[in-house]
């Protein structure tokens, strides 16, 4: 029982309090705490008597003693301090138990006094309340003081409390105290003597009008003060009024206020998002952002005008909208890219947002943007480079399709051709010279005819395979040493058709050193500038125009490339901006402005740099500067091999999943060779595994299912001697793994389409390391 009577105690929300003898709070629920701001504690503390109003202290001691002495109950209502200074009225029920006993209070709080509650100064009973408490309950300090005398007239409780001469307060409402002794009390709190002064300079001939000032007093608290003459007529000016507020916490909330509009200010001006407010469409503030983006020096030069003048117009319509949905509607504008005009003209991409706003205590409309014009150059950019990676994707897949039927068609054309000679010489022998020898003489030579022609057109489809290969490693880096002359002609080789239209080319190129550099990306830089010089020129007249490309050697031991071009030229307005993303002045749809803002990136990742001359009328030179390759760097390795050094016959091995491949590869090895073909890894580890020695095996790299690096895997493991005898063939295109492979193993390799020469002197060394036994001549 006793828990629940705590805890009804507790959070009852009526006020319960416990008395002592000598004034003492023995017990007070938490309910105080919310209506007169005390909490229990601070009741303990204290006692009633220093919370009670003077003037009803008296009657409550008395109610209280006598109930002490006669236990029951007693009733009464009496004013309390309140923590924010005000009185407030409050009804008690008071019930004692035992004689001398604790006293339990149940309390009220009444919103107005009580009609019928008399004080201890009542005159008569049931009276009307005293002049002094009718101010008492009022938030404001009252003084009124006769200026002749220095008598005081009134002074209420708040003031009092205000000025902290709470002991000076009987002494006042009796009569008996002066302006003096005010002053002298006061002036522990603070400068009273200017605060309170009676006599203003401005008084000698009329009144003064209402005088509103501050004061501070002592104890950190700030006084708004209110003083006025006041009198009756013919001596308007015979007592002074007095109003005080204590108007610290509203200082410190504006002085708050005033610090947190600064630092908003400092967080507006210093933002790196462009901000600005228009009413009625015209420009009320912009930040320093904005005046940077659209290149104007001060704020004055926008203020007060359109904002419609920055707008692109393209993009004037969905702004209407935008602005006219924020302002009729009052709904925010979403982010949205918008184009904004800068002062020279040119404009830049921003995502800008909208929303109404008081401003100045008027309605507007503010607006926040960021320039996103570098992230859209990166999203380009990206998306170019995943083009290149898609192309050079495509590229080697293409390549690797085109090499294998290549492969047998070369193969098999160079065997018809040696038929075809050694068809010619037998028949010379066989036929004497008669009427027929003319015929088929002449119908020989026109069929070897054919088949050169045919192996002509199928080595230059196979040098085009072998080009695109410079634009098939877009997904990483690989530097190397190589001659910038071999960079350049691949560009040539791409850009014939806008070339040929065009203009004539005129090489001038000098020796210079090697570069460390990435030849797909060193070609793609050649190969824009090499375009973009054809593309200057009109079409119509290419005998009489030219682009001219110049290799010499550079600055400090690197190489030097100028593409230069007999067009139009450029005017430095345009030459200033040639290198800035999305700048382009090629029709639409013809052009992103991306490709030298990318070649310009490609040339400062290699350590070297891209510049440009130009003049109306006289052309356009681009110059490409390339730093000398570092010491360390390693030179690319080209295999060179050493001639047959062997003429006895040999076994082989062929694997390759494409049947024609293999049988053209084992034609081309020689019917002197003993040459097994296999087309898959599976069969190939089962002729290994049945025991048959081959003095060579070469094998295709990549194939469905067991791969040749597999195989070779395998047979590394078992035979590592055998291992070393692998040649691979490649069709041109890796993945990531048969790249690594590749550069792990010191194994040889040929590429489709086959190189016969290089072939027998593959074969010739091979057969030669096994009549040494040292299977190191081909590491």
């Amino acid at each position: 029982m006793e828990q629940w009577a705590h805890r009804f105690f507790e959070l009852s929300t009526e006020l319960f309090a416990v008395l002592g003898s000598q004034g003492r709070i023995l017990e007070a629920n938490p309910a105080w705490n919310v209506t007169v701001g005390w909490s229990p504690t601070e009741l303990r503390l204290e006692g009633y008597r220093g919370f009670i109003h003077p003037e009803d202290l008296a009657q409550v001691d008395s109610r209280l003693e006598s109930l002490a002495r006669m236990m029951g109950t007693t009733r009464f209502s009496c004013r309390w301090r309140c923590r924010d200074g005000t009185w407030a009225w409050l009804v008690w029920s008071v019930a004692c138990s035992t004689v001398g006993g604790p006293l339990y209070c149940t309390v009220r709080r009444l919103e107005s006094p009580p009609a019928l509650e008399p004080g201890p100064t009542t005159s008569e009973p049931g009276g009307p309340l005293p002049p002094w408490a009718m101010s008492d309950s009022l938030p404001l300090g009252l003084y009124v003081v006769e200026v002749r005398t220095g008598a005081v007239l009134y002074a209420n409780r708040r003031f009092c409390q205000l000025w902290g001469i709470e002991s000076l307060e009987s002494a006042i409402r009796k009569g008996q105290a002066t302006h003096e002794d005010v002053l002298g009390h006061c002036l522990r709190a603070g400068d009273a003597a200017s605060v309170l002064r009676l006599v203003f300079p401005t008084e000698a001939d009329t009144p003064p009008p209402l005088h509103a000032d501050e004061a501070q007093l002592t104890n950190g608290r700030t006084l708004r003060r209110l003083s006025t003459p006041m009198g009756a007529s013919g001596d308007e000016s015979r007592y002074r009024l007095f109003a005080f507020e204590d108007v610290t916490e509203r200082k410190r909330t504006e002085e708050a206020l005033h610090r947190s509009e600064e630092s908003f200010r400092k967080l507006i001006e210093t933002a790196p998002e462009v901000i600005f407010v228009h009413r009625d469409q015209r420009f009320v503030y912009v930040n320093p952002t904005l005046l940077r983006a659209l290149r104007y020096e001060h704020a004055s030069e926008l203020i007060g005008r359109s904002i419609w003048t920055i707008v692109h117009p393209d993009d004037l319509d969905m702004v209407r909208q935008r602005v006219h949905a924020v302002v009729a509607r009052g709904e925010l504008a979403p982010l949205r890219e918008i184009r904004y005009l800068r002062r020279d003209g040119t404009w830049f991409d921003a995502e800008s947002a909208g929303l109404p706003v008081d401003f100045d205590g008027v309605g507007a409309v503010v607006v926040m943007a960021r320039d996103i014009t570098e992230r859209k150059r990166m999203q380009a950019q990206l998306l170019q480079s995943d083009r290149m990676v898609l192309a050079g994707t495509l590229a080697a897949g293409v390549g690797h399709e085109i090499n294998n039927p290549l492969t047998y068609v070369m193969a098999n054309l160079e065997s018809a051709l040696d038929a075809m000679h050694r068809l010619g010489g037998e028949l010379g022998r066989m036929l004497p010279d008669g009427a027929l020898a003319p015929s088929w003489s002449m119908s020989l030579k026109d069929t070897v005819e054919l088949l050169k022609e045919a192996h002509e057109g199928a080595t230059r489809v196979r040098n085009i395979v072998r080009d695109l290969k410079y634009i098939s490693r877009q997904d990483e880096e690989r530097r190397e040493l190589l001659d910038v002359r071999e960079s350049l002609e691949f560009s040539l080789k791409l850009a014939s058709s806008e070339l040929r239209p065009r203009a004539q080319v005129i090489k001038k190129y000098e020796d210079v050193p090697l570069v460390h550099a990435d030849a797909s990306r060193l070609g793609q830089v050649f190969l824009n500038l090499v375009v973009n010089a054809a593309q200057a020129i009109p079409e119509g007249d290419p005998t009489n125009q030219h682009v001219t490309l110049w290799v010499r050697p550079g600055p400090h031991g690197g190489v030097a490339v100028d593409v230069s071009d007999s067009g139009s030229g450029m005017p430095p307005s345009v030459l200033a901006r040639i290198f800035d993303p999305f700048f382009t002045t090629k029709a639409v749809g013809s052009g992103t402005g991306l490709g030298l803002s990318i070649c310009h990136g490609i040339m400062r990742g290699l350590g070297g740099d891209i510049t440009v001359r130009s003049e109306p009328g006289h052309g356009t030179t681009f110059t490409v500067l390339l730093p000398p390759a570092p010491a360390d760097a390693a030179p690319r390795e080209v295999p060179v091999l050493p001639p047959p050094s062997s003429e006895r016959a040999g076994r082989m091995l062929v694997i390759d999943d494409e049947p024609a491949v293999g049988r053209s590869l084992a034609r081309i090895i020689g019917k002197r060779h003993q040459v097994t073909v296999v087309s898959s890894g599976e069969e190939a580890l089962a002729k290994l595994d049945s025991g048959a020695a081959f003095d060579a095996i070469f094998c295709d790299l990549m194939m469905p299912g067991i791969t040749g690096m597999d195989v070779y895997e395998r047979v590394r493991e078992r035979e590592p001697g055998l291992s070393l005898r692998f040649i691979f063939i490649t069709g041109g295109s890796y993945t990531a793994r048969a790249r690594q492979f590749l550069e792990r193993i010191p194994n040889p390799r040929i590429e489709k389409p086959f190189d016969a020469q290089m072939i027998q002197q593959l074969v010739g060394e091979v057969l030669a390391v096994g009549v040494d036994g040292d299977v190191s001549g081909l590491e």
